[in-house]
């Protein structure tokens, strides 16, 4: 946790309002985009992602301090989303698209969505299964860390990696296929460097 989360975490323990507000405007993007990856519709995103910090209000003292803030929250998230998700035993299906948002600079998100080719693997990650595609979200899409993809998903970081590794040969099988079925150029070569 670096010195300037530090301090907002101590001003939210202090019930700094201002502090919740910083706190909302540096993570929501990355709440929202996550719930949404786990297969909510906008709306019902934009309610977890509400009751996310209403929560992480009440219980700021949970935090620890070796923790991280932004994996804290997509704790939380998450097990909104499975709270709902078990009171209302949704059928989740996936639109095949996941959402364009993603951590860090926009204009690196626009070009990297301006070609097919990533477009391509974003409908491939929506395929693969919830388990595979939450834990692709939170690593290459969110940029967590190994260890804390394994706090947020209650796992150990062997497994989160195993995962990931799963998840890799799974998309390049599905993209290799798509490209010989129509004669393009490679895109499971994009993943190569990340196994």
């Amino acid at each position: 946790m670096g010195l300037s989360e530090r301090y907002l975490v101590w001003r939210l323990r202090r019930g700094d309002r201002e502090a919740c507000r910083e706190l909302i405007a540096r993570h929501h993007r990355s709440v929202y985009g996550y719930l949404r990856h786990l297969g909510a519709d906008s709306a019902l995103s934009e309610d977890l992602t509400q009751e996310t910090y209403a929560k992480a209000w009440r219980r700021i003292d949970t935090l620890r301090q070796s923790g991280s803030l932004r994996s804290w929250l997509l704790t939380i998230a998450r097990n909104e989303f499975l709270q709902w998700a078990r009171v209302e035993r949704p059928e989740v299906e996936t639109t095949g698209e996941l959402p364009e948002q993603r951590d860090g600079d926009p204009g690196q998100e626009a070009a990297l969505l301006s070609s097919e080719r990533d477009r391509a693997l974003r409908r491939a990650v929506a395929g693969l299964e919830p388990e595979l595609r939450e834990t692709v979200a939170l690593h290459y899409f969110h940029d967590l860390s190994l260890r804390e993809c394994g706090a947020v998903l209650g796992i150990p970081p062997g497994t989160v990696k195993s995962r990931v590794h799963r998840a890799l040969g799974s998309l390049r099988g599905l993209l290799e296929r798509k490209e010989a079925d129509h004669g393009s150029e490679p895109t499971g070569t994009a993943l190569a460097g990340d196994s």
